[in-house]
């Protein structure tokens, strides 16, 4: 397989697992701890894990699978620039196989939550203690973007305002991890929850339109 053919191909996977990463991340992140949990009310949260075990059993399993996709995406994107863009690529590597693991342990902690239902206090405290994890892997989720958005601007298949984009969205994230760390709010860092909208424009852009293969041509 030459350079353009294994190019090719990373970008056709890329376009596999990113519709499946983005809908098992906002079934598992987002649509399960909305029905489940509510930090205010220990004794509801509690409540509503024990009803409905199942559904929390199986967010925890989709966070799993979003690591596990995130390192085949890391694959797949080395295999897209690693020709052109050596050391970016390893960047992108090494941060995301730092958050990984961190994200994951946090993640699988949450099974303790089910062993601690007859204390609502307890449970609250192990979901904080999770999304603490998230928020430090969230440190590292940003920075990976900030290589791959300066391939993005660097290379001929994609658009350079879509690698500002993923820059400035990767910034966003790692700033609001700290802040969440350190309990930092404002309207300024709620505000920089739009600028991550520019990972999802670079998820679609690759989802739908690929890549421009022309371009090599010239």
């Amino acid at each position: 397989m030459n350079e353009i053919d294994s190019q090719k191909n990373a970008v056709k996977w890329l376009r596999i697992i990113y519709p499946v990463w983005a809908a098992i991340g906002m079934f598992s992140i987002m649509y399960v701890p909305s029905e489940l949990i509510d930090i205010s009310n220990p004794a509801l949260t509690a409540s509503n894990i024990a009803e409905n075990e199942i559904l929390f059993r199986l967010g925890i399993a989709g966070s799993l699978v979003t690591q596990l996709l995130v390192i085949a995406a890391v694959w797949f994107l080395y295999k897209l620039f690693y020709t052109n863009y050596k050391d970016a690529t390893i960047l992108v590597a090494i941060f995301a196989l730092v958050g990984v693991p961190i994200d994951m342990l946090s993640t699988a902690n949450e099974l303790m939550v089910l062993d601690a239902l007859d204390q609502p206090d307890q449970v609250v405290d192990l979901i904080k203690q999770s999304r603490k994890g998230t928020s430090i892997a969230t440190i590292f989720w940003g920075l990976w973007l900030l290589p791959i958005g300066y391939m993005i601007i660097k290379s001929p298949l994609f658009p350079r305002l879509i690698g500002w984009l993923v820059i400035l969205a990767g910034a966003a994230y790692t700033i609001m991890a700290f802040a969440s760390l350190l309990n930092i709010k404002g309207p300024i860092i709620s505000a920089l929850d739009y600028l991550t909208f520019g990972e999802l424009i670079w998820m679609l852009w690759v989802m739908i339109l690929g890549a421009r293969w022309k371009a090599l041509e010239h």
